[in-house]
């Protein structure tokens, strides 16, 4: 393995982290994670810092160090903080990593940290990721992604919750498998999505490959290519459904395609890509079933103006809150 600075690691790292790497690097940082116990340690104490800054958000300075200074206190280690002197110009995410640079090794590790990499995002926006294997992820909005620490040990495992789309590396030896609140779902070299919020069915849409799911009961479905699988978990079955899939992954393509839908279901969604609460005074108005196409770049009050003159129904927005009279 080639010989580098713990600097340039954690450079790799950060790119790792924010979904800006490529498939090369990607194989470089998880050959060099893997190489040995003390690389494994400095990984893994880099994502819970990452964390505890909450990953992802644009800081101040003062906001730098104060949770610079948080994280030394956690860690009961005396550390004068001073990248802000070593690197003037740098930017607030290198600033980051110089400032875990400097007190990470002073401490002692703690070797029964449990530790999570979580990728989560916002109602209103999307994301991309790579995770260390090679898999590519997208995640749609409300949706958190969990990769365990293990990751690609002896298996590949992450948890879901929300909506993602996977394109998944191939590793005969190391399966693939997403764990979700109802039911796992086992891959190889495969390309799905998977939707699965909250108080909401769990659906998988197959493209190509295999998936197997596997619910808490025990009972199990092998999927294949085109299969669209719906499970619930209060009633414990899986249903072949009749559905495209351009309409299960129309979201990755700011689309929406709704196909003879209640209202209930696709107010939610309404809810989660615009970052809007939909209050429904008109109950009459949540089992009724609408079928449209849309592009996200249309406006939320065009997409409701057309509903409502199919619909029968009035709506009002002030600021994010919307209700349906």
């Amino acid at each position: 393995m080639e010989d580098r600075s713990k600097e340039y690691w954690l450079e790799l790292i950060y790119e790792a982290l924010t979904g800006n790497i490529d498939r090369d690097d990607v194989t470089k940082l998880e050959e060099w994670r893997l190489q040995s116990v003390e690389n494994t340690a400095f990984y893994e104490e880099v994502v819970v810092f990452f964390e505890m800054m909450e990953f992802g958000e644009q800081l101040s300075d003062n906001e730098i160090e104060a949770a610079y200074k948080e994280f030394l206190d956690k860690k009961e280690v005396k550390v004068v903080p001073l990248y802000k002197r070593l690197l003037p110009h740098i930017s607030v995410a290198a600033a980051l990593l110089v400032a875990f640079f400097i007190g990470l090794y002073v401490s002692e590790p703690k070797n029964d940290t449990v530790v999570e990499t979580v990728f989560a995002v916002d109602k209103g926006s999307k994301s991309k990721t790579i995770l260390p294997d090679g898999t590519e992820v997208w995640l749609n909005s409300a949706t958190k992604l969990k990769v365990s620490r293990n990751f690609g040990r002896e298996d590949r495992r992450v948890r879901l919750e929300g909506e993602a789309f996977f394109e998944v590396a191939h590793d005969r030896k190391k399966p693939f498998i997403v764990e979700t609140s109802s039911l796992d779902l086992k891959v190889h070299g495969t390309s799905f999505n998977l939707s699965c919020y909250p108080k909401e069915e769990t659906r998988v849409a197959l493209f190509k490959g295999s998936v197997e799911l596997l619910s808490a009961n025990g009972k199990s479905v092998m999927m294949k290519p085109d299969d669209v699988v719906a499970y619930r978990s209060e009633t414990g079955k899986f249903q072949l459904l009749n559905e495209t899939l351009e309409k299960e992954y129309a979201w990755r393509d700011s689309k929406f395609i709704f196909r003879n839908e209640k209202f209930e279901q696709i107010a939610s969604q309404l809810e989660r890509v615009f970052n809007v609460d939909i209050s429904v005074m008109n109950k009459e108005v949540m089992s009724k079933k609408f079928t449209g196409d849309f592009v996200q770049n249309e406006p939320l009050p065009e997409i409701l103006g057309i509903m409502s003159k199919v619909g029968g129904f009035s709506f009002k927005i002030k600021g994010r809150q919307i209700v349906i009279y």
